[in-house]
């Protein structure tokens, strides 16, 4: 009888082991997916079917995220829509890499993101994160509860992520890394590092499928352009006149564009070094009763243009992107004078005199501040077409003064660009 027991114990303890032997083995062999094309030889998106087959193509993608409830795949000309239930999972050329999952506390598929592989697998959804360690799944979360302490009401800080974390952990690395894991704040960098730390010290295999995905991408720009002047916000007599003979400017630039923030793929900041220069003519002019002038003098303006731009994208695909942003930035200018001549007119005797006089003062307004909306198209997988249109005010920016007749102006600038990002 005893022995009978014992058989059957120790068959049982064999039948269930290796059911989960097979079930963590199997979980592992998906690991092994690879995103080159056999074909070309190249990285590529692919999905994997249900059935195991896997198609090689192109994931139709707003951006670089990392939340999917259905994918639209391109491949052979055809574009078809699948939901976690028609797949395995489906990976990106980046490195990406997504698996169809029901997660803990839900009944229904999802994809979620694999961030580590291995004898214990981190994923990510919409934010949270996961760990499977081939026994159990579960969420590795944190929450604030208020207590009452001392006859006072405050907020407490609850991690079983500490918990869950520990207890996947095994043997004498687990115990070593013990002290960090009550250290550990929550985040995907912090637990992808400690796993990485498990991982090295067991000398066991696993991979990181977020390395090939950076944090930002850096593009160089390049442009150039046209802008136009003219003069607002204007402090002057009744009856004073001035004007621009000429209000375009020709402009270029150079510069980096941060953008794919991982944390806020929506957001790009630009950082850019441009060249600016406007020839033109201040024409100024006043009519009174005994007196009227008239008067001119050309100015010659060479500017550096050091903006920084934050942006936001409401439209961002792999094929054109519309983005909206605010700038401020340095202008550095240099501006020469010359021929500054008055022309006065007695209007009872009709007696006219010239006089050589400076006119035109810039004034010291180096920070110039502006609105932009911007769109780039895609050219190739390494070049996009930029265009921007850009609105500018130089505050307090030109003084004219024509015998003692002083007007003050700010400066608007409205500049149109076409460049390229690479």
């Amino acid at each position: 009888m005893f022995k009978s027991i014992y058989c059957l114990a120790v068959f049982g303890w064999l039948f269930f082991g290796s059911l989960q032997a097979f079930s963590q083995s199997d979980r592992l062999s998906e690991f092994d997916w690879t995103n080159v094309d056999p074909s070309s030889g190249q990285e590529s998106d692919f999905v994997v079917l249900v059935s195991g087959k896997k198609l090689f193509g192109e994931v139709l993608r707003n951006y670089d995220k990392a939340s999917y409830d259905e994918i639209q795949f391109q491949a052979g000309g055809e574009i078809k829509a699948f939901v976690p239930a028609d797949l395995k999972g489906f990976g990106l050329d980046n490195g990406q890499l997504f698996f169809s999952r029901i997660l803990p506390g839900e009944t229904v598929q999802s994809f979620v993101q694999i961030l580590v592989s291995g004898s214990l697998e981190l994923s990510e959804r919409r934010g949270s994160l996961f760990l499977d360690d081939g026994k159990t799944y579960q969420k590795l979360d944190s929450y604030e509860k208020k207590i009452d302490r001392d006859g006072q009401t405050v907020r407490k800080l609850y991690k079983p992520y500490i918990f869950v974390l520990k207890s996947a952990l095994s043997g004498e690395c687990a115990v070593l890394l013990y002290p960090k894991v009550d250290r550990l704040t929550l985040n995907r960098d912090n637990i992808i590092r400690l796993l990485e730390d498990y991982y090295l010290c067991q000398e066991a295999e696993y991979r990181v499928h977020v390395e090939k995905v950076p944090q930002v991408k850096i593009s160089p720009t390049v442009g150039a352009g046209i802008s136009h002047f003219s003069l607002g916000s204007a402090q002057k007599r009744e009856g004073r006149n001035d004007q621009f003979s000429n209000n375009l400017a020709y402009q270029g630039f150079v510069g980096v564009r941060f953008h794919d923030l991982r944390a806020i793929p929506r957001l790009s900041i630009d950082l850019r070094v441009g060249y600016s220069m406007f020839n033109t003519t201040v024409l100024s002019s006043s009519e009174g009763a005994q007196i009227a002038w008239t008067s001119s003098e050309e100015t010659e303006e060479t500017a550096f243009y050091v903006p920084v731009s934050f942006n936001y994208s409401v439209v961002k695909n792999q094929q054109s992107e519309l983005y909206f942003g605010i700038s401020g930035g340095l202008w550095i200018k240099e501006v020469t004078t010359s021929g500054g001549i008055v022309d006065l007119k007695n209007v009872s005797t009709g007696d006219t005199r010239l006089y050589e006089s400076k006119i035109v003062e810039v004034l010291d307004s180096n920070f110039i501040p502006g609105l932009k909306v911007g769109y780039t198209f895609a050219l190739s997988s390494k070049m996009r077409l930029l265009m921007e249109l850009e609105a500018n005010t130089q505050k307090d920016y030109y003084r004219f003064d024509v015998l003692q007749n002083k007007s003050e102006y700010s400066r608007g600038r409205l500049s149109f660009q076409v460049g390229l990002e690479f």
